[in-house]
């Protein structure tokens, strides 16, 4: 996302308001601290995600991890997804956004990636997590999941990224 005012044109962070929009913060060059927010849509097919704890994006919906808990209050989780290792001046980062029906961020009682190893990421009580892919991770398969702890019907969207060290 960029910041398209030229009086706030200097990007603060963004995150997502709904499962089709991202709220951009953006300030002005010579007045710091003094943010406004403007929410973008995201394009047919595509879903926010928040993909660093400062930055969110519209993710095509064909090559993003989609998936619901059907009101099953246990563990779901995406098909797996393999972890293709950056180029050197890259981080290969993940993240995952949870929505109510409605397309509003919703927070769940657990959300967690699970690696072949049985390794994993997780937060609590969250409506979305981001994390840095580590190395000894590359080359092995991970899943998304999360936990609801609620039979309140939840969809995920989750990406992985390439983003400049």
């Amino acid at each position: 996302p960029k910041c398209t005012d030229p009086n706030n044109a200097k990007y603060k962070s963004s995150t997502c308001a709904t499962r089709k929009s991202v709220r951009v913060s953006c300030e002005p060059y010579n007045n710091p601290g003094t943010a406004v927010d403007t929410n973008f849509s995201c394009g047919d097919g595509e879903s926010c995600v928040n993909i660093t704890s400062n930055d969110a994006f519209c993710v095509d919906d064909n090559s993003a991890q989609e998936w619901g808990n059907n009101h099953d209050p246990d563990k779901v989780c995406s098909a797996p997804v393999l972890l293709a290792p950056p180029h050197e001046s890259f981080q290969l980062v993940a993240g995952m956004t949870t929505y109510s029906t409605t397309g509003d961020p919703i927070k769940v009682f657990e959300l967690i990636a699970i690696y072949d190893d049985n390794n994993f990421d997780h937060a609590y009580q969250q409506n979305n997590h981001t994390f840095t892919i580590k190395q000894e991770s590359f080359s092995k398969n991970m899943n998304f999941c999360f936990l609801a702890h609620s039979s309140e019907e939840v969809q995920a969207v989750a990406s992985l990224a390439y983003v400049l060290m």
